[in-house]
């Protein structure tokens, strides 16, 4: 069976080792799936009790991406198979993807997430929930869920709401891609290198002098990335994040009906028309509830953030929107999906009340 990422120890010099688990399904652009999870999950938690093994890294085989999230196919064949009852594969899978966000969270060792090429969803969750976050210059993010009838989850919430201002939910309900630039200002990243660099600069992790202190290595692990970005780190493009921070933050205080409103009048900015596009591409729907969510998350730590969205997301795969959004965006690909309500002042409050009255 292909379990989607290979394992390797690097032996240390002083003693001890590193591992490093790179994503290994390149066919599916490192989309995850049940057994992913499950194994990656396994494998962290040896590795944090091993009190041999004093640094993770993270990341992937092919420059093409490091993970464009959950597998949303096989999501919707997992809710569709059991019309009105429980999605077992689906059920089964996010709580193991939301156990290893957690963990790498809170784990008490290094763990340093290179992350290059597409890195969507959970993928991006992932790389902010590590305490070492690399991005290479090759990265493209987003966070396209609610144009798939879904929302951000995997702890995603949690993160968004620590980016500056509205960004974070800006972001979210457009689906607008984010650049290197926008990784750091946002607070998603720590460190971007050239993508021909990262050889070398996970080469030279070997020759650290790392101790049996998790901590003293992890105080290690930044001076080292903060040296060697000075020299190999990539040329930096604006920010368009930091750029429309001022309008973004105005303009997302109100109702998502006044927001789109200003999207559509925003004609003259060619970064603001393509988050309209995002924007008017999206399940209304998607919207509302990521709305209501990210006004949960004001005074929640990850927990029990993740905690709101894995109860949410138990509901919304059974969702007409969510099983057309994948048919339309990731199988038929004719990227026009019928969404039920037509326009966000469509979707009745009532129907988002009854989904967060379940939590």
């Amino acid at each position: 069976m292909q379990i989607g990422f290979t394992s390797q120890r690097h032996v240390l010099p002083g003693g001890g080792y590193l591992v490093q688990l790179s994503l290994n399904a390149p066919t599916q652009l490192n989309a995850l799936c049940h057994e992913m999870a499950e194994l990656l999950l396994r494998q962290l938690r040896l590795f944090i009790e091993d009190p041999e093994a004093l640094g993770l890294i993270l990341d992937s085989t092919t420059d093409k991406a490091f993970s464009v999230g959950a597998d949303l196919r096989r999501i919707r064949e997992s809710a569709m198979a059991n019309p009105g009852g429980e999605a077992v594969e689906a059920e089964a899978f996010f709580t193991s993807e939301f156990a290893l966000v957690q963990l790498i969270y809170q784990c008490p060792k290094p763990v340093l997430c290179w992350a290059d090429g597409f890195t969507m969803g959970s993928g991006l969750s992932v790389l902010a929930a590590s305490s070492h976050r690399v991005v290479g210059s090759a990265v493209a993010a987003s966070l396209p869920e609610t144009g798939l009838g879904f929302f951000p989850n995997a702890g995603l919430n949690y993160f968004l709401h620590q980016m500056p201002g509205k960004l974070g939910l800006f972001t979210a309900l457009t689906g607008i891609q984010l650049n290197l630039a926008d990784l750091l200002y946002g607070g998603l990243a720590d460190y971007c290198f050239d993508s021909n660099a990262k050889s070398t600069v996970l080469a030279g992790l070997l020759d650290l002098d790392w101790e049996e202190d998790a901590e003293a290595n992890a105080e290690l692990l930044t001076e080292y990335l903060s040296d060697i970005e000075a020299e190999l780190g990539a040329s930096l493009p604006g920010s368009e994040l930091k750029a429309h921070r001022e309008w973004v933050d105005q303009h997302c205080e109100g109702s998502l009906s006044a927001l789109d409103v200003q999207l559509e009048s925003a004609t003259g900015d060619a970064w603001l028309t393509q988050a309209a596009q995002g924007f008017r591409r999206a399940a209304a729907s998607s919207q509302k509830i990521l709305y209501r969510l990210q006004k949960h998350c004001e005074h929640h730590g990850l927990a029990e953030v993740l905690r709101l969205e894995l109860g949410l997301v138990s509901q919304r795969i059974r969702d007409p929107e969510f099983s057309e959004g994948v048919r339309a965006r990731l199988l038929g690909k004719d990227r026009d999906p019928h969404w039920c309500y037509a326009t966000i002042s469509d979707v009745p409050e009532s129907e988002i009340n009854a989904l967060f009255a379940l939590l």
